[in-house]
């Protein structure tokens, strides 16, 4: 992983607002560490290609016990998911479902679903499709690039997860062009998290805790008080610093930010959240899309999907949606809030 990848993530695009002492990690390159101060217990891994701590409320061997097997977890998910992994399930599928029906696991036919389920309901905007412009512009790896707009045409396909084709019956996936790759970016790693979180409710008696999945956060009942978590949102324009937070139990907070993932050339910033209709990174308006829910992949989904429609279309797809709010942050640093955001005691200023 690139050092530019480690910078984004040990700024944290959402910050947990910790209130026993443990506080955020500060070596930018961090890649494993423990902790523990009497009360919590903190690992940190990487998986996925980004940062993944686990915040246990427990003793020490009994959160150590149960890290190892969410660690454990992460690790055959990764196996499954992984664009980047040669030998991993959706590798697999993308090198052989054009020849004809590929048989999957019941996982990854789960999340196919789901991915093409929110390619619908944001009108194209969430394209697990676009795989082969992911690895074109290679961000956040050695080989990033600016490509030429000839380059970059034959991967801009119009509602290129039409050539999907599911089968759920026969649990096969087929891809109907050879120009289609997957990548589950945007949904994959909150389908980890959430079953992270049920494996610790599994194994955890009065579960509490955090789990912060490169910045995707999913929190696990309450504080040892009973009080709500407070989460921080992170300052898109200054990402050292928050400039709000909203509050809860059992919730999931996602941001995608133009902070997050990028390389800068010719003075131009070129961040990893690329439009499936232009096959450029996203230039909506949003520079932060927060979205506050129940369900972690539902909210990674979405808050990739309302980064590239705009204010306007991220909004009323939001408030379309019961269960899900969200915050968006535009260019000039104006916030704008969903219909109910205020049931998370959102408490925002830039």
């Amino acid at each position: 992983m690139s050092k530019r990848i480690y910078a984004a993530i040990g700024l944290i695009l959402i910050t947990v607002l910790f209130t026993v002492g443990l506080g955020i990690i500060k070596n930018k390159d961090v890649k494993e560490s423990v902790a523990y101060d009497g009360k919590a217990y903190s690992e940190t891994r990487e998986c996925f290609g980004t940062v993944l701590t686990i915040t246990l409320y427990a003793k020490e061997d009994e959160a150590k016990s149960i890290a190892k097997k969410a660690f454990s977890e992460c690790t055959r998910l990764e196996n499954i998911f992984s664009a980047k992994l040669d030998g991993s399930e959706l590798s697999r599928l993308n090198a052989t479902a054009a020849d004809g029906p590929v048989n999957v696991s019941s996982e990854l036919m789960e999340v196919f679903c789901a991915a093409l389920y929110y390619n619908e309901l944001s009108d194209g905007a969430l394209d697990i499709s676009v795989g082969g412009l992911v690895k074109l512009w290679g961000i956040g790896t050695q080989d990033e690039k600016v490509p030429s707009a000839e380059e970059i045409l034959p991967f801009v396909n119009a509602d290129g997860c039409k050539y999907i084709v599911i089968d759920e019956k026969n649990g096969t996936i087929t891809y109907t062009s050879d120009k289609i790759s997957v990548d589950l970016g945007a949904v994959a790693k909150g389908y980890a998290a959430g079953k992270i979180k049920e494996l610790i409710l599994e194994n955890m008696e009065n579960a509490a805790g955090i789990i912060n999945f490169g910045g995707n956060i999913v929190t696990v009942g309450s504080k040892e008080n009973g009080e709500a978590w407070n989460i921080g949102i992170t300052n898109p324009l200054r990402p050292s610093e928050i400039c709000g937070k909203v509050s809860g139990t059992d919730m999931c907070v996602v941001t995608s930010g133009n902070y997050e993932r990028y390389f800068v050339k010719d003075g131009v910033r070129y961040h990893h959240i690329l439009d499936p209709f232009t096959g450029y990174p996203a230039d909506s308006g949003i520079i932060s899309a927060t979205i506050v829910g129940n369900d972690s992949m539902q909210c990674d989904a979405l808050s990739t999907a309302c980064y590239i429609l705009g204010v306007e279309k991220a909004l009323a797809l939001i408030n379309s949606i019961d269960g899900v709010e969200a915050v968006f942050i535009d260019d000039s640093g104006k916030s704008h809030a969903s219909d109910g955001m205020s049931k998370y005691n959102l408490n925002i200023g830039m």
